[in-house]
């Protein structure tokens, strides 16, 4: 199967004077950051760390023959995705 190149060896036909200006421009304003999904993040965040601080008590009393870091490390790398996304969403 090949694809059909042949539209993008024509050339375009030039725009007109009038598409070149600005119509219109509109500005919305962002809705301010919901409380309730704070809290949810904050909450978030208490569990990862009480997760990190279990996981390293688990591997020392255990003696676990692994590094607690390879637990740790991917959910607070998730975590702090998570958190970047909801923080530069606006």
């Amino acid at each position: 199967m090949f694809a059909n190149f042949l539209p993008f060896l024509r050339r375009s036909p030039p725009p007109d004077s009038e598409s070149a200006f600005v119509r219109e421009v509109t500005v919305t304003r962002h809705e301010p950051r919901s409380r309730r999904s704070e809290m949810l993040l904050l909450g978030g965040w208490i569990l990862i760390a009480l997760k990190c601080v279990g996981t390293f008590w688990m591997v020392r009393h255990y003696a676990m023959p692994f590094n607690p870091w390879w637990i740790v490390l991917p959910t607070l790398a998730a975590a702090v995705l998570c958190t970047w996304v909801y923080w530069r969403r606006n």
